[in-house]
């Protein structure tokens, strides 16, 4: 690399040493997670470039969240990298004019948005870059996987900045070995993870802030380290952990200020030390669900008047409440079922004045629920267009709503303690399980800058989408046409 030039400098590891081992490492499926300004970018493009030179492949796919950011990247970073070294990277390339299409050699990269599914069909591939992976769409990720049906080599490396814990990029880091960046101390030999020891890591000597050893508390040289894996018996997937607290760039001092003053800890921890970070209000713990269980046992009857709320997919996943005297209401049943014709026995032994139904995927079988128990069942929508209360079509059997608005309803229950479970038992702490699966964060839209709050799947979710109709059909007011009743 010391032949290639980069932003009108010769390439170098100096100031750079952490990116000399992920520079020589050839490991078939990588992940980094990392903060911004590190160079990873960078080391990504060369690496793609440089395998469709010289690994005989048929072509490397770069992806990014958006078409936009695929031709930004294209024109000025790959453009740039060309323009600077001709005699070098310049003779590999040939027709060049095509931003999202260049040919090296013998070989294609292809430069894609991740949101255009026409972008991804029809490109046998044997090398995929994944920039910027907690932008991307799941379904999205499967299908450029799929290009690579008949590679033999298979070659996959993802990288983006952290948003969510178990998601994302993070998800797929912890199915690696997680190497760290440990810093040497040249006083005493003790090592740091500068990641794990924040903000203890950063202290104040003479006026000065500095890396400390978490040993001795002398100061530490980030280019002195070494990459350690904390699960070194994973050798299927290479994992790689970049964080500012160890760039020879970002002054110490001016990371501690941003902690102690910034008012966008997400961020910070995101972009600055690299980490996936949520607000304790954005995703409730297993134990917040916990902490709401009762002495009472699963029901398999009530009087009620109760409430059901219905997830359908593999399995039909079934949350039933009533209304509390004291609390906004009470779990009174939780099941997973398989067959639909289920159902009817639940709507009788718990006197169910109104059932809220996922429509979707099999709108057919919930219909037929629906139309078995005329006036009580609801097929829902979700609709993120609408705003304020819940809409209910009488007379074609429909409910809908916007989707956070509506979550953020069910999830403000739990949070607020409004409401009570049966006691702890599997069930309930798989329910548990699904509700901290689910987490809120703020996304933008590329091209208005508009933002907004969504809820993001981190895991099997069933229960909290069950528990959110529940939480629909018994907020639901007295002005309907069969309102609550009786109805047994």
């Amino acid at each position: 690399m010391k032949e290639i030039t980069l932003d009108g400098k010769p390439f170098t590891y100096d100031r750079h040493e952490y990116l000399i081992e992920p520079y020589q490492d050839d490991h078939p499926f990588q992940v980094e997670m990392k903060a911004a300004q590190l160079g990873l970018t960078t080391r990504a493009m060369l690496r793609a470039l440089y395998k469709c030179r010289y690994g005989g492949f048929r072509g490397a796919l770069y992806l990014f969240p958006s078409r936009t950011d695929a031709l930004d990247f294209s024109k000025s970073r790959i453009s740039n990298l060309i323009d600077e070294n001709p005699d070098t990277i310049g003779r590999w390339l040939k027709d060049t004019d095509s931003a999202g299409l260049k040919k090296v050699w013998n070989s294609f990269l292809y430069i894609r948005g991740m949101h255009s599914k026409v972008g991804l069909k029809s490109i046998p591939v044997d090398f995929i870059v994944f920039d910027e992976l907690d932008e991307a769409p799941q379904n999205a990720v499967d299908m450029a996987m799929e290009r690579m049906g008949h590679s033999e080599f298979r070659l996959v490396l993802q990288l983006s900045n952290p948003t969510l814990p178990d998601y994302g990029i993070d998800k797929a880091f912890q199915e690696t070995d997680q190497r760290y960046w440990l810093l040497k101390c040249e006083k005493c030999g003790e090592y740091t993870c500068l990641e794990d020891t924040f903000p203890d890591c950063l202290i104040t000597v003479k006026n000065r802030v500095i890396r400390a050893c978490q040993k001795c508390h002398a100061e530490l040289n980030p280019s002195v380290g070494q990459w350690v894996a904390k699960k070194s018996r994973i050798i299927e997937k290479r994992g790689y952990h970049y964080s500012q607290l160890f760039s020879h760039f970002i002054r110490p001092a001016d990371v501690l200020h941003q902690f102690r003053t910034t008012k966008n800890l997400a961020d910070f921890y995101n972009l600055k030390i690299g980490n996936p970070y949520v607000e304790a209000t954005n995703r409730l713990s297993v134990q917040d669900v916990l902490s709401l269980c009762s002495n009472k046992g699963i029901a398999s009857e009530d009087m009620g008047p109760c409430y059901m709320g219905v997830d359908q997919g593999k399995q039909i996943h079934v949350v039933i409440g009533k209304r509390h005297p004291h609390r906004s209401g009470e779990i009174v049943h939780l099941g997973v079922y398989l067959e639909w014709e289920e159902l009817d026995s639940l709507m009788r032994n718990f006197n169910i004045a109104r059932c809220v139904v996922d429509a979707l995927p099999e709108t057919r079988n919930a219909r037929a629920f629906a139309n078995r128990h005329r006036g009580r069942v609801f097929l829902n929508y979700y609709n993120e267009h609408q705003k304020g209360a819940y809409k209910w079509d009488e007379e074609q059997l429909i409910a809908s709503c916007n989707r956070t608005e509506s979550l953020d309803a069910s999830h403000r229950e739990i949070l607020d303690q409004d409401i009570v479970l049966p006691k702890e038992c599997e069930i309930v702490q798989e329910f548990a399980e699904h509700l901290h699966n689910v987490a809120k964060r703020l996304e933008e839209d590329e091209e208005t800058g508009s933002k907004r709050y969504v809820y993001v799947r981190l895991g099997a979710d069933h229960f909290r989408h069950a528990l959110n109709y529940e939480t629909m059909a018994r907020q639901f007011g007295a002005g309907s046409l069969f309102g609550d009743c009786d109805l047994t």
